[in-house]
């Protein structure tokens, strides 16, 4: 819930780093729900950039920006037994490198599409990945939310883990790092890999992964990819349970909801082949 409105805001608003932003996919949005805490430093970080861009007049000195604190709200307690480290109160520059990492996927997703008949540009799932994060997951430690933003950009864009490591630094990297797949496993090596190491992630990667299943079940729901069957749609359901298995413990309000749709699209639990091989 905490940082939908800067999505809302790249949504609606010509970025200051780039070009204009697609808008958030309809099921995924959120226009009112924005925190007391976010309101002042979204605010300043804006008018500071736009101060920055701005020459100063000949007959006057240069202004000064100076940055108020915000009116704080309490910390979001934690029903989950997560991370406190979830909840922090984010810098303006924090806000402003949310802002940036989306407008550099939004970049390097550019030409690309989702699987589903209406070819949805690929953007909104990174966006919505960490609008689930923020909204459902109440979560808004500025590392987690820029890797959920940049979790595809080296797997599937020419990205490398050096750009990302010289954009974002070097913790929004190593979480992207354990996010991307490797290439060089064939697609069955990929999937059983994902189950056997899930619960190996760190606690910022499992919060991602947790909310890309999310994302990817709602989409599979509502409407089936291209080529896909009934059948395997079953199977990717059972497949992303297996997954979540070893996320468990990490943040309640998103396993709930996976639970739910477990419930409603899996068979009865399964051992299947990619269990009996550590790749």
């Amino acid at each position: 819930m905490m940082l939908c409105s800067v999505f809302v805001f790249i949504c609606i608003t010509p970025l200051t780093w780039g070009a204009p932003y697609k808008a958030l996919p309809k099921a995924d949005r959120g226009r009112d729900a924005l925190p007391l805490m976010y309101q002042g430093p979204i605010r300043t970080a804006v008018l500071f950039k736009q101060e920055q861009a701005r020459p100063a007049p000949q007959h006057q000195a240069p202004v000064e920006v100076h940055f108020r604190e915000s009116p704080r709200e309490e910390p979001i307690p934690k029903k989950d037994g997560g991370d406190s480290g979830d909840s922090v109160m984010p810098s303006p520059d924090a806000i402003m490198n949310i802002v940036k990492a989306t407008d550099f996927a939004s970049h390097k997703h550019h030409y690309q599409r989702r699987k589903d008949p209406e070819g949805t540009p690929y953007i909104e799932h990174p966006v919505a990945v960490a609008h689930i994060l923020t909204q459902l997951g109440k979560v808004s430690n500025p590392v987690v939310i820029m890797a959920a933003l940049l979790h595809d950009t080296v797997e599937d864009t020419d990205t490398t883990f050096e750009e990302i490591e010289r954009e974002f630094g070097p913790k929004v990297k190593s979480v992207v790092a354990e996010l991307t797949d490797n290439k060089h496993m064939t697609k069955d090596e990929r999937k059983r890999w994902q189950i056997l190491h899930a619960a190996e992630s760190t606690h910022e990667a499992k919060l991602v992964k947790l909310a890309d299943k999310l994302h990817n079940l709602r989409d599979i729901e509502r409407c089936l990819p291209i080529n896909w069957t009934e059948e395997r749609k079953t199977q990717y359901f059972n497949w992303a349970r297996d997954v979540v298995a070893g996320l468990r413990g990490t943040n309640g309000p998103i396993e709930a909801e996976l639970d739910a749709m477990f419930v409603k699209y899996c068979t009865a639990t399964q051992k299947p082949d990619y269990w009996k091989t550590v790749v």
